[in-house]
């Protein structure tokens, strides 16, 4: 790094153990402009990302995730999901940690992503996604995650999420994994609420995890009381994007630390009528119509798809009664 790179990098916050993955921490919706109609080559809107990384400070969240999925990972260009990044970590200049978006199904370019942020931007945690479509046995998901440890030295936090990649890592080799010791934690989106495989797995995870410096959150919106429960310490959100449900989920996981169980189940069911209508879309096409950006295609805009009229008044609806922050995003609720 440059002098002058290594000064911005001083001033700039990561996690480096489990211990620092509690709490809230969104997955940073990146918004565009209205500036292509073909929704091809859009631009990001840096004056409204700024404004909802202050709103979601404000809210008392515990650290940002720039370029997940939610943040339209496959389908930003490699230099846009770069100097997102950047900005993000220059824009939030220390107030709460970062953690970088840096997933792929090719274990080279996953490497390529992370050098390319640790030689520009310094030494930062980074999510990273399993293998979507190639779907490699769990011996290939091992290997994956391992070669990405020893090529970058990053801090890693794993995302398991079979729903959208087909790839499911089991704990077996989730805690092989753990031993390594920049394989920091687990983003955990399966239904672990109800009885069944997934529930067991993930109650065993936190259990022989406890042992290991390997923390579990989730990434089930409607699971962060239950992954509380089964010994997780707090979540990687979408939903957290709305500063009202990011306060909520704050709230939620100080309730439950101090042992106040009942106010914090009451809490995630809150929360939960927010979840209902950002999910009831692919992710992030809801989140989109709450904030009020184009997506870049294949995504669509809720009004394109089936009922999508129904479903985009009840989000304006839900903007006026409950997530009043929302409302300068919209002219016709200002």
């Amino acid at each position: 790094m440059s002098p002058g790179t290594q000064a911005q990098a001083s001033r700039r916050r990561s996690i480096s153990t489990a211990a620092e993955l509690r709490g809230v921490f969104p997955a940073l919706f990146t918004p565009l402009k209205n500036d292509d109609p073909k929704r091809i080559r859009n631009s990001i809107d840096y004056d409204k990302a700024k404004v909802l990384i202050d709103d979601l400070i404000a809210a008392g969240v515990h650290g940002l995730v720039p370029v997940g999925t939610t943040g339209q990972s496959p389908t930003v260009s490699h230099q846009q999901h770069l100097d997102f990044i950047r900005f993000t970590l220059d824009y939030v200049d220390g107030r709460v940690p970062v953690i970088a978006g840096a997933g792929s199904n090719c274990t080279r370019e996953s490497v390529d992503i992370i050098q390319n942020i640790h030689t520009g931007m310094g030494q930062m945690a980074v999510l990273c996604v399993t293998g979507y479509y190639n779907n490699p046995p769990q011996e290939g998901l091992a290997a994956h995650f391992l070669t990405v440890s020893r090529e970058t030295g990053a801090k890693i936090i794993i995302y398991n999420v079979p729903g959208r990649t087909c790839s499911y890592l089991e704990p077996e080799t989730l805690l092989q994994l753990a031993e390594d010791k920049n394989i920091i934690g687990l983003k955990q989106a399966v239904n672990f609420r109800d009885a069944g495989k997934h529930r067991d797995d993930t109650a065993r995870l936190c259990r022989e995890a406890a042992a290991k410096d390997f923390a579990i959150v989730s990434g089930e919106d409607d699971g962060v009381y239950p992954i509380l429960e089964l010994g997780g310490t707090g979540v990687i959100t979408a939903s957290g994007n709305i500063p009202e449900v990011a306060s909520l989920f704050c709230r939620m996981v100080e309730a439950y630390g101090k042992g106040e169980k009942a106010v914090a189940q009451a809490m995630q069911e809150e929360a939960n009528a927010f979840v209902k209508l950002l999910f009831a879309r692919k992710n992030p096409i809801p989140l989109a119509a709450f904030l009020n950006s184009p997506l870049y295609l294949p995504l669509v805009a809720v009004n394109e798809t089936q009922g999508g009229s129904e479903l985009m008044q009840q989000i304006k609806d839900c903007i006026r009664a409950k997530a009043p922050s929302l409302k300068k995003y919209h002219p016709d609720m200002a």
